[in-house]
């Protein structure tokens, strides 16, 4: 029985909690961190500990790994933390705000022979597996193209808490990660990135503050190019990945839940999740959105269509703590991989917006 503990019980981190508390061969010892009394409830309703501080509980001798779900600022902290006591980690996305960090993040585990596990949910969708499986294995030919989009519109004057305040999220380029990592993991890495920035309201704009609004372009070393824009000041907003090769394409359209796959034999459609009604779910979630930008909350419950794929990822994690191999497709995130390329290319990206020019990203 592997025993977790979890730092940070939001919207997120409560999910975790829960899925590990049901899975079998885990089980959540105790919890601690969140707004409120997030921590004080989801302890009742697992019917575990809670401890005062992210301290003792990487000390207790009954956890054997820790879920850091913490506010973007504080994984390194929590991570080094854990490594530092002998514990297994799975860190929510980002892992880190600066590759200084996640490269330090991953040694320190390494050192400690530990598991460190970036957690990037959008590998476990069958949707998106089946999609990466079809540009592996050459169902599009060599990509040549791809472009990104995940904008809305976000009052600023509403709102509050961290994932309001971009000096502890990092902005939405590391906030939002998750389109940046899976087209690295359909293309590879990034060789350089250049970003431009506005904002909503330009005369409200603290001095180097981050901007509402980002257009970011990619160059990677096979060749291949690609764009995408993250925002807050779109009034007709849209949640994409376009990827163009030279036999076909994909499109993973987030808002109809729905992948297209264009090759010389046709297009082939399928859902996102791989289940009917967790697709239908995920559309319904945007159309009540209506083109707005979202923040969870720490009292909400993520819906099944996100329930799910945690489920998935959190087997991957049982199975790696305990010796399993972990698969060849799910590799990224236990190595540092997926962590490293991903803050990479988005610390990059943020140099070059502050520095007006093409910045190379560290390989």
């Amino acid at each position: 029985m592997l025993r977790f503990g979890v730092i940070g019980c939001g919207n997120f981190g409560a999910e975790l909690a829960r899925v590990l508390h049901e899975l079998e061969g885990t089980r959540v010892a105790a919890v601690t961190g969140g707004a409120d009394d997030s921590a004080k409830l989801l302890a009742g309703e697992l019917n575990c500990e809670m401890t005062d501080s992210v301290e003792e509980l990487a000390g207790r001798s009954d956890i054997d790994a820790i879920v850091v779900a913490s506010p973007n600022d504080l994984h390194k902290e929590h991570v080094l933390l854990a490594a530092h006591n002998g514990k297994h980690v799975f860190c929510e996305k980002p892992i880190a705000l600066s590759s200084t960090d996640c490269e330090e993040m991953i040694k320190a585990c390494g050192n400690a022979n530990v598991q460190l596990m970036a957690g990037h949910i959008l590998h476990f969708l069958d949707g998106i597996r089946r999609a990466k499986q079809l540009i592996t294995g050459g169902a599009i030919g060599r990509p040549l193209v791809v472009h990104a989009e995940r904008t809305g519109w976000l009052d600023k004057r509403t709102g509050s808490g961290w994932k309001h305040d971009p000096g502890r999220t990092g902005g939405l380029l590391f906030h939002f990660i998750h389109e940046l990592d899976l087209i690295q993991a359909f293309l590879g890495p990034a060789s350089s990135a250049l970003l431009a920035g506005g904002n909503i309201n330009p005369g409200e704009a603290a001095p180097g503050s981050i901007p509402d609004n980002l257009l970011l372009t990619l160059e990677f070393s096979n060749g291949a190019v690609g764009t995408m824009q993250y925002g807050s000041g779109f009034r007709w907003g849209g949640h994409f990945v376009k990827i163009n090769g030279t036999e076909g394409a994909v499109l993973i359209d987030f808002q109809r839940s729905e992948i297209s796959v264009k090759t010389i034999s046709g297009i082939e459609t399928f859902g996102i999740n791989g289940k009917p009604d967790e697709d239908e779910e995920r559309r319904g979630s945007y159309l009540q959105l209506d083109g707005k930008t979202a923040f969870t909350g720490p009292n909400s419950r993520p819906p099944q269509f996100l329930r799910s794929a945690i489920q998935a990822e959190m087997i991957r994690l049982r199975d790696a703590i305990q010796g399993k191999p972990v698969e060849e497709e799910f590799a990224m995130l236990f190595d540092g991989t997926a962590a490293r390329d991903s803050v990479a290319t988005a610390e990059a990206a943020m140099s070059s917006l502050t520095n007006h020019a093409w910045v190379k990203i560290k390989p």
